[in-house]
């Protein structure tokens, strides 16, 4: 391609222009151009009404990707950025012929300010696209969470083209936005008629959304048939509108875990709760018969909790407990030295694992007379009050089946956050919120088939608990076997 060059159509010059490119390894972009209809619908009698509608363009004017120079903005904190343009004036100049018959190149300069090379070239934007049917392919990947570097791999041999990570991201990332949104009626609609859910929505006086309360049939006879024990708590950063997703967990008889309801809510404030719970409560007149709710220290949730629940008891997840009391009790909240604080953590510790009222009262002695007095102030105002919540062999007494902690909503947040993208959209955190439930409903079928299907050669050595087996779950019959 040189000057004077003439094209009887534009496909003919894009042709010959990506042979000229990949050839010479330089890309263009069309800095300016003006079509044949607009000359004519401004000229409707002049001389470019009869030319060749295969032409397309009255001028175009190409410049190279390295063109131009960045203008700096007049404020004060200019970002961090970089930039493409390197002043360079190569270019090409591309018109219409007066006849109207071809497109001719009646200005071009080849001279480049930068480095020309097939590898530079291989990088540029232009040159790393591919085709929809490859980004379909990309988008299909992604969503099933494949290993980004073997997509890569993939793409790179199918399309011969160099395919960076961020590409790869970027492609999920904008299909994400093209095929699912934030719709909050659409979403609802899909919550009811395709996972027949039961869904109630909170809004404020100014139309605002609260929260959403999501329960399906699944969900509402699990917790019909285990009622007793409630885990509670909240995991973030799933959705891009910032929601917290709120999750109540039951335990079945054979130990498996069993979601109870979800909240998606706008905050964890005192009446944003009340809401979510007395909804509950509402669709599930069951809950009264709940013994015990297991949570963290959060007290805004525990006392909505007991104002809704006066009769279930509460205790605190011990994983919660000592990541609280090691946050609090340091040496610049209590003023204290790092003797006394490793002293009085571990009295605390030791109490916080007592079996018996008798043994907590002799600990917390011991602490009052070794402890320093910020110590005890901050003990006594925030635990001593509430220790059957929080003391291990007090909250048995509850009915709490054995759960020290909220590890069962832990795993559940975490096979969330395995198949749920940060931030994602609403309508595509419903979607794959059920592909979760769907697998773990299966894993806890396939558990309970097993029982029936497979009985062990010998449940015990000990003949005066074999009538308890037929009448227990191996689950629980396994507990029964450690007191005897």
């Amino acid at each position: 391609m040189k000057l004077q060059d003439r094209f009887s159509s534009f496909e003919e010059f894009e042709n010959s222009f990506r042979v000229y490119k990949d050839t010479h390894f330089v890309d263009y972009f069309i800095k300016d151009c003006k079509t044949l209809a607009s000359i004519n619908a401004k000229f409707p009698n002049g001389r470019m009404v009869s030319a060749s509608k295969n032409l397309k363009y009255y001028y175009l004017k190409f410049c190279c990707v390295h063109g131009g120079s960045y203008k700096l903005k007049n404020t004060l904190n200019q970002r961090s950025t970089s930039t493409m343009r390197q002043g360079c004036e190569a270019g090409i100049y591309l018109k219409a012929s007066d006849d109207g018959k071809a497109l001719v190149i009646t200005k071009m300069t080849e001279d480049h300010n930068h480095e020309v090379s097939q590898v530079l070239y291989s990088h540029l934007p232009n040159q790393r696209k591919i085709t929809p049917e490859s980004k379909a392919i990309v988008l299909e990947l992604m969503d099933l969470k494949a290993n980004k570097k073997m997509i890569q791999h993939k793409i790179m041999n199918e399309s011969g083209k160099i395919v960076t990570l961020k590409d790869l991201s970027n492609i999920h990332t904008t299909g994400r936005k093209k095929y699912s949104n934030n719709n909050l009626v659409e979403t609802v609609d899909k919550l009811k008629n395709k996972f027949n859910c039961t869904v109630e929505i909170s809004t404020d006086e100014e139309n605002n959304l609260n929260g959403i309360f999501i329960q399906d049939s699944f969900m509402t006879e699990s917790f019909e048939a285990y009622p007793e024990v409630v885990f509670a708590d909240a995991t973030y950063k799933l959705l891009d509108l910032r929601l917290p997703v709120y999750v109540l967990m039951t335990e079945d008889g054979n130990g498996q875990s069993e979601i109870a309801a979800i909240g998606l809510l706008v905050n964890e404030e005192e009446i944003t709760l009340r809401w979510f719970f007395e909804t509950f409560k509402k669709y599930n007149p069951i809950s009264a018969k709940t013994r015990v709710y297991i949570t963290d220290k959060d007290m805004k949730e525990r006392n909505v909790i007991k104002q809704v629940f006066p009769n279930a008891a509460l205790t605190i997840c011990l994983f919660h407990t000592l990541k609280t009391f090691n946050r609090e009790i340091t040496c610049d909240k209590r003023n204290i030295t790092p003797n006394e604080r490793d002293t009085a953590k571990e009295i605390i510790q030791n109490i916080i694992y007592c079996k018996s009222e008798l043994e907590y009262d002799k600990l917390y002695k011991h602490l009052k007379t070794v402890a320093p007095e910020t110590v005890i102030e901050y003990y006594n105002k925030n635990w001593h009050g509430i220790r059957d919540e929080w003391v291990i062999g007090m909250t048995y007494m509850t009915g709490n089946f054995m759960n020290k902690t909220n590890n069962r909503l832990e795993s559940f947040n975490g096979k969330l956050k395995s198949v749920i993208s940060c931030f994602s959209t609403l309508e595509d955190f419903v979607e794959k919120l059920f592909i979760v439930l769907k697998c773990v409903r299966l894993e806890r079928d396939k558990n309970a088939v097993k029982l029936v299907q497979k009985h062990p050669i010998q449940t015990t050595q000990t003949p005066e608990l074999h009538n308890y087996y037929d009448l227990l779950t191996p689950y629980a019959f396994n507990f029964l076997k450690k007191t005897v």
